[in-house]
């Protein structure tokens, strides 16, 4: 996931924590580990072949990396570029802390993820960076979005993010 730890001469933007917002409802049990007890065979060939590749796998880390730097860049430029209406937005209000939400896509180019950039939306203000809950409803971070549907190598993923003055 990319860095959303931003800041900006007036404003700083982190992620948001799991502290200050409602938890969802849990969904059952975790992941099945039983495949680890199986005996010797086609994994540990699997395994041989991946140390061959390693200096491409660590060509491609970097340039994901790289991808990935791209998209806390492009946030903060967008907040750069808002700081104005988001300070009026709080001055208004008189609140000290905004939510954010990031959208941006996940595709893979020949086994490299690339994080492409969509679009950010102030979802609004609260008095202070632990009374955001009351803007990051479990409905508005887990409930249903109306997106378009992309191919199968792309995902649309959303960030929650908290901002505060400086």
């Amino acid at each position: 996931m990319p860095n959303f730890s931003v800041s900006t001469d007036n404003f700083t933007v982190r992620p948001v924590r799991q502290d200050e917002v409602v938890a969802p409802q849990k969904m059952g049990r975790g992941p099945d580990l039983s495949y680890m007890t199986l005996p010797d065979g086609p994994r540990q060939f699997n395994q041989r072949a991946a140390v061959g590749g390693a200096a491409a796998a660590v060509f491609s880390q970097a340039a994901a990396a790289l991808n990935e730097h791209s998209v806390s860049v492009w946030l903060r430029k967008w907040l750069q570029a808002h700081e104005a209406k988001i300070g009026q937005v709080l001055l208004q209000h008189g609140h000290s802390a905004f939510a954010l939400q990031v959208n941006y896509a996940v595709a893979n180019s020949f086994g490299n993820q690339m994080f492409l950039s969509r679009d950010i939306y102030l979802l609004g203000t609260a008095p202070s960076a632990k009374e955001i809950g009351t803007i990051l409803t479990p409905d508005v971070m887990f409930g249903p979005k109306a997106d378009a549907v992309p191919n199968y190598a792309t995902k649309f993923k959303y960030a929650y993010l908290v901002g505060e003055r400086r």
